[in-house]
């Protein structure tokens, strides 16, 4: 069977002479020279090369390749990365105006796919999916594993959803590699989802933006899938995303879990060494719920051992180590919290990697002796923000803008994000209380990136509000 980045090297190395877009023409010279190579092998929709969006050749088998390989009924290849995959599944699986449960947390593309369907929110925080007097839903969606690496209770969540005669859809955007080595949690795939969405481009080897959405079960039917896919997609997708991802599911294919080997030795080699001898600093999970070999060491919730979170102690914060580690030691970390850093590790990963972070963190570790260390309590739960304007409404109402002092009862007119991970503190629709309120400049205020607010003189903190009638504060 032919694979799309032989097949692609093959025509750049050709003497075919492009009448065709992209603009570049695949000569060498005509962009910064970083580009050169990228420009001889971007290509658009020409013969024998397919169209993702009606794929018949190559890219047809190239998807089905990719489903053999994580044993799922379908997949499909996304450019648009895992944000275009999540507003094509809930499209695909919610009907317009029905109802979604949701995590609280979940990405903001959830939260934008339900403002385009108008779908109903339920969230997860208050209801059990399981029990009694839960309510209809559609769809049930989770992000598992979070951020930080936790993998949930998928089978758990599935049966309930299933149960109630609803989908669930699971983000595994950080999960694409769960699939090939005993070492990671059990895939979704694996855990009865209906539709599973992975980023190849955050664990594996693969270029920026490329993604997988996987029907799993057949109970969403695939030609919604399609269909969605093409509205969020552009469709002029790129051919270098979709090799890079392919190049990726090939070398995986070839090798297995030999694929993995050595970098999981290397891993579970480093999460030791940094539980034993780290005094501060504090790597959370310790050497990590399943062994090199797939063991079981803790009982579930698992944790990804790929993500390193290192807790830091007051009075230091998860910026000033990520700062640290990049400005003295140029190693750039993935994100910080209040308390925490988060690094990211692959299979990509050098010994050479490995022992920078270490003697990094180790030196750093050293620095805070004779200091109080202790551990900052963590950030109580918000009661989740009242609704008073459903969301598909809220998006389209008049706003204005004010001090964020000011907003306690009003109702918020933008999403208030903090990035990475993206996910809304408060979205349109909902009322600002004032534990919000405390929460969004504590956020600000330790560094944090919060994003739908502006700032004004270094601390000022404007918000924007819808017009019009203002509900009681309680």
């Amino acid at each position: 069977m032919a694979r799309l980045e032989e097949k692609l090297e093959a025509y750049a190395r050709s003497d075919a002479y492009p009448f065709h877009m992209p603009g570049h023409k695949r000569r060498p010279g005509k962009l910064p020279s970083v580009l050169d190579a990228a420009a001889s092998y971007d290509i658009t929709e020409i013969s024998g090369f397919d169209n993702l969006h009606d794929p018949h050749g190559i890219l047809l088998e190239e998807m089905e390749r990719i489903a053999r390989l994580y044993g799922t009924r379908e997949t499909y290849l996304s450019v648009n990365g895992s944000t275009g995959a999540i507003l094509a599944a809930v499209s695909a699986a919610v009907p317009k105006g029905g109802t979604l449960l949701m995590e609280r947390g979940c990405h903001i593309s959830v939260y934008h796919a339900a403002c385009l369907r108008d779908l109903k929110l339920k969230f997860l925080e208050n209801t059990d999916p399981a029990a009694e007097g839960s309510g209809d839903f559609d769809a049930l969606i989770i992000t598992s594993p979070s951020y930080e690496g936790e993998v949930k209770d998928v089978r758990y969540l599935a049966d309930a959803a299933h149960e109630k005669g609803a989908l669930l859809i699971v983000d595994e955007a950080h999960g694409a590699h769960f699939s090939f080595h005993p070492a990671f949690p059990v895939s979704a795939v694996k855990q009865g989802a209906d539709l599973v969405v992975q980023s190849l481009h955050k664990t594996l080897p693969a270029l920026t933006q490329t993604a997988l959405l996987h029907n799993v079960s057949g109970r969403v039917d695939a030609a919604g899938i399609r269909q969605y896919l093409s509205v969020y997609e552009t469709s002029s997708p790129s051919y270098l995303l979709m090799a890079s991802a392919m190049r990726c599911i090939h070398g995986i294919e070839d090798e297995g879990a030999g694929y993995f080997d050595a970098y999981v030795r290397r891993l579970f080699a480093l999460r030791e060494e940094l539980s034993r001898k780290l005094c501060h600093l504090r790597l959370v999970g310790g050497p990590c719920g399943r062994g090199p070999e797939g063991e079981e060491r803790e009982k579930p919730p698992l944790m990804d051992p790929g993500k390193l979170l290192i807790r830091v102690p007051r009075p230091w914060t998860g910026p000033f180590l990520m700062d640290g580690l990049r400005d003295r030691y140029h190693l750039e970390a993935e994100m910080s919290g209040p308390d925490y850093c988060l690094l990211m590790t692959s299979a990509a990963d050098t010994d050479e990697g490995f022992d920078r972070l270490k003697k990094a963190l180790f030196e750093i570790d050293a620095g805070m002796e004779g200091e109080a260390g202790e551990k900052a309590p963590p950030a109580p739960d918000l009661p989740l923000p009242e609704t008073a304007i459903p969301l598909g409404s809220a998006c389209d109402e008049e706003t204005e803008t004010i001090s964020l002092e000011e907003a306690e009862g009003r109702i918020s007119g933008e999403y208030i994000v903090v990035y990475p991970p993206d996910s809304p503190l408060i979205i349109p629709g909902e009322v600002f209380s004032r534990e919000m309120i405390r929460r969004i400049r504590s956020l600000y205020a330790s560094g944090m990136n919060v994003t739908g607010v502006q700032t004004v003189g270094g601390t000022g903190i404007l918000v924007k509000v819808t017009k019009g009638t203002v509900p009681p504060v309680r």
